[in-house]
C-alpha cells in the first residue's frame, strides 16, 4: 500500500511542479511533456486513490490520542492528494462524464485550488521523501 502512495506522490508532485521546472530548466521540457500527456489520467487515479486514503484515514482516526502527529500527517497527505488530483484530473473527468452541475461545482473548487498547484506539487514530493524515510526506518527494525 505504501508503494502505491509513494508512486502517486512522486507522479502528482512532478506534475504539480512541471510548469515551474520547465520555466527554470527549458531543456527538461520534452521529458515533462511526456508526463503531462497523461496528467488527466494520473489525476483521475489520484482522485480515486485519495478517496480510498480518506476511508483508511477515517479508520485510523481512532488512534489519534496515541499518535496525533502521524494521524495529522495522514490527513494532510489525503487532502494534498485529493486537491492536486482534482486540479489535474478535472479536464479528463469532464471529457468522460460531460459537463453537469457536479462537474461545474468541482471546476469552481479546482479553480480556487489552481493557484496552489506548485505548492501542492512540492508537498507531494515532500510526502514522497517522508514515505521513503519512514519505510527505511521500518525496514531497519
Amino acid at each position: 500500500m505504501w508503494l502505491v502512495n509513494l508512486i502517486l506522490f512522486i507522479l502528482l508532485g512532478l506534475l504539480g511542479v512541471a510548469s515551474w521546472v520547465k520555466t527554470r530548466q527549458p531543456n527538461l521540457s520534452a521529458q515533462f511533456s511526456k508526463l503531462e500527456a497523461v496528467e488527466g489520467w494520473v489525476g483521475l487515479v489520484g482522485l480515486v486513490w485519495g478517496l480510498i486514503m480518506l476511508l483508511q484515514w477515517l479508520q485510523v482516526l481512532s488512534i489519534f490520542s496515541y499518535a496525533p502527529i502521524r494521524v495529522l500527517i495522514g490527513l494532510a497527505s489525503v487532502l494534498v492528494v485529493i486537491a492536486l488530483s482534482l486540479i489535474l484530473g478535472l479536464p479528463q473527468l469532464r471529457s468522460l462524464i460531460g459537463s453537469n452541475d457536479f462537474t461545474n461545482k468541482l471546476a469552481n473548487l479546482a479553480g480556487k485550488l489552481a493557484p496552489y498547484k506548485m505548492i501542492l506539487g512540492c508537498a507531494c514530493l515532500f510526502l514522497a521523501a517522508y514515505t521513503l524515510v519512514v519505510m527505511a526506518g521500518v525496514s531497519t527494525l
